[in-house]
């Protein structure tokens, strides 16, 4: 017998019930088999087989809250609603790439403001009767406190000098902040009299509070979030962890008055930071990269910026050396002008000041304890070892200091990282890997376990320096030197905070050499004593490229790769405009001499016809041969001409 079955199916699938065809058709396809004979009459072999392809209609997935359903208000592609198998997080990655080029752009002279009050200080009659001069010398004492910028606050002695609230002032004695460090004796007040501050402090001085203690007055004197309100105060950091650290620390005193704070980071599931963030919170603290997002994800409901009068950037060098410079500009421009901003960070490369000042009105800068220095409470030092050395360096060092506390050992990449880690736990030392390549989650346990002592050892890459705050740490190493000066006061700068004594110690090999100069530096601002080894080290690579003629400078780091804003590019900036205007006519009859000595330059490029002629050897009668090589002259001109424009058309473009 025949069997013709007509089977339908969708998107050329029969789910296994019969046979099967590449491809999509709009109408049918029909698919012919050879029939088989056979005794066995349970194998019936169809010989024709119809197969109908369609669209199939899915039902839309139930179960999802609308705070979820990111794109469902504003997309309703079938073939991007229709997957089962999507998760929360691929819905917001299409939903936030479609949405940032949608991003509203604030037009700030339409908008009312409500006005808010930024300033919250009085002067105490201690600090109103400081001469000058006992303002100076106190400065002085708080580790050599510098300040630029007019009618500057003075520094406070106590915290019941600024801080009027008797939660705040319980809180800090519980958590045991005697008095206020140089950084927060100088910031609070300045803060709090509602000016923009530029801070530069070096690492464990504190900053985090003084940033954090301002902004519970900031909100509560502002009214209470309604609606679709966005938050009131922001802060930015450039790394997951420093956001999760700075919202930890946040919290202890944001419960106190009843006050939500949010973190807001990438590298991790949305669906709860969505949650958060509609159910309303006063402070978030984001890294630019997802803040964005979340601006423009599902047309701007999930937040806004409309209510944010207190803005924080936290490590600003690193945060822009990053590449984040777009994004927080963005941020900021969305934000209402009349704001406050601060900006905190340990080192603040004169190339980062152009920048600062271009988002800080008339800000006071204060710099505690130099531009960048390691602590005085880190004792330093810096070995000089062959590759095969550093483990049983490395090993000696463990059994010395790990009795005492916490050790934290950098590496620079993350191969190095997880192959120490093996080689450890060969020997007996439980340990922890910490870098870019581990997923966000098991970052957050690695971290969460060395704080608390359960892991008492971590190799780590730089990933960890910034931020990383553990309160028994006793001893870094350097196991691989660090490439740059802000690198390696970072690293050290994890241990001898608040006040206790750290080690540290950096293995230099004799093929590091060229990164004797900054750890010399280092050492130099830090009072530290230089090894001989090292002076020998750097002198010898010094004179190496100096037989080679190369120039020999130390420093870099977080300084950026973009404009320098000295003298040398203004003055070729000026140049360039000058020679764009002599290729295309357009040159002006005001220049100074200086520009006018440029101007003859450039057209003494294009020699009239006239004197080109005059240098050849052209014969006076006029005869053929005149002409003749007259017309060779000036096609010669011609094309000299031609090319010497576009030689400084290129010039120019240059």
């Amino acid at each position: 017998s025949v069997v013709e079955p007509m089977v339908t199916s969708t998107n050329g699938s029969n789910n296994g019930t019969g046979p099967t065809t590449n491809g999509h058709h709009n109408d049918s396809s029909i698919v012919k088999i050879e029939s088989m004979d056979t005794s066995d009459q349970s194998l019936l072999v169809p010989s024709r087989v119809t197969v109908r392809s369609g669209v199939a209609k899915r039902a839309k997935e139930k179960g999802l809250i609308m705070e979820q359903d990111i794109d469902g208000l504003e997309y309703s592609s079938e073939e991007e609603s229709t997957k089962p198998n999507e998760d929360l997080d691929d819905l917001f990655a299409m939903s936030s790439k479609k949405s940032k080029a949608d991003m509203i752009i604030t037009n700030h002279d339409k908008i009312y403001y409500r006005p808010f009050r930024k300033d919250f200080y009085t002067v105490v009659p201690e600090i109103a009767n400081m001469s000058d001069a006992e303002v100076a010398a106190y400065r002085e004492e708080l580790d050599g406190i510098k300040v630029v910028g007019k009618r500057c606050p003075r520094p406070i002695k106590t915290w019941s000098q600024c801080i009027t609230s008797d939660k705040i002032l319980q809180c800090l004695k519980k958590y045991s902040y005697e008095k206020p460090t140089p950084i927060q004796a100088q910031a609070l007040p300045i803060i709090l009299s509602g000016r923009n501050m530029i801070g530069i402090a070096k690492t464990g001085s504190g900053k985090t509070l003084a940033f954090l203690l301002p902004v519970f007055r900031h909100i509560k004197d502002q009214p209470p979030l309604e609606g679709d309100d966005g938050p009131i105060a922001i802060i930015m950091t450039p790394t997951r962890e420093l956001a999760l650290q700075t919202t930890k620390e946040c919290k202890k005193f944001a419960k106190l008055f009843n006050i939500r704070c949010v973190a807001v980071y990438g590298g991790t599931g949305i669906s709860e930071q969505i949650a958060e963030l509609k159910r309303g919170a006063e402070i978030i603290v984001c890294t630019p990269g997802r803040m964005i997002d979340m601006l423009a994800a599902n047309g701007g409901k999930v937040t806004n910026v409309r209510r944010v009068t207190y803005v924080v950037i936290d490590e600003a060098d690193r945060m822009f050396d990053m590449g984040f410079e777009p994004q927080v500009t963005k941020i900021l421009d969305s934000i209402r002008p009349d704001r406050q901003t601060v900006m905190f960070s340990a080192t603040f490369p004169k190339q980062m000041e152009a920048l600062a000042r271009k988002t800080l009105y008339k800000p006071i800068e204060v710099t505690v304890g130099g531009r960048s220095m390691v602590c005085k409470d880190v004792m330093q030092n810096v070995l000089i070892l062959d590759d095969d050395q550093k483990y049983l360096k490395l090993l000696e060092l463990l059994g010395l200091y790990q009795p005492q506390g916490s050790v934290l050992v950098f590496v620079d990449k993350q191969e190095h990282c997880d192959e120490l880690m093996k080689n450890l736990l060969r020997n007996s030392y439980p340990c922890m890997s910490l870098h870019g390549g581990i997923d966000q989650y098991d970052r957050d346990s690695t971290i969460i376990d060395f704080k608390s002592g359960d892991m008492p050892l971590m190799i780590a890459t730089s990933v960890a320096a910034r931020g990383l705050d553990v309160k028994d740490l006793i001893l870094v190493i350097n196991y691989d030197c660090p490439n740059h000066y802000e690198d390696y006061v970072h690293r050290c700068g994890r241990t001898g905070r608040a006040g206790k004594i750290g080690y540290a110690y950096t293995f230099l090999t004799p093929a590091q050499e060229r990164h004797a100069g900054d750890i010399m530096r280092a050492l130099e601002t830090s009072n530290t004593p230089i090894p001989e080894e090292l002076k020998l080290l750097w002198d010898g690579y010094v004179q190496k490229m100096e037989a080679l003629g190369k120039k020999v400078k130390t420093g870099g780091g977080f300084s950026g790769h973009g404009y320098k804003f000295d003298s040398s590019e203004t003055q070729l900036k000026d140049e360039q405009k000058k020679m764009q205007k002599v290729v295309m006519g357009l040159g002006d009859s005001d220049e100074d001499e200086e520009s006018q000595d440029i101007d003859q330059q450039i057209q003494s490029l294009f020699k009239s016809k006239k004197s080109i002629k005059a240098k050849g050897d052209a014969p006076v009668l006029p005869n053929a041969s005149t002409t003749q090589n007259e017309e060779a002259s000036s096609t010669t001109t011609v094309n000299d001409t031609a090319a010497k424009l576009e030689l400084a058309k290129k010039a120019a473009a240059r």
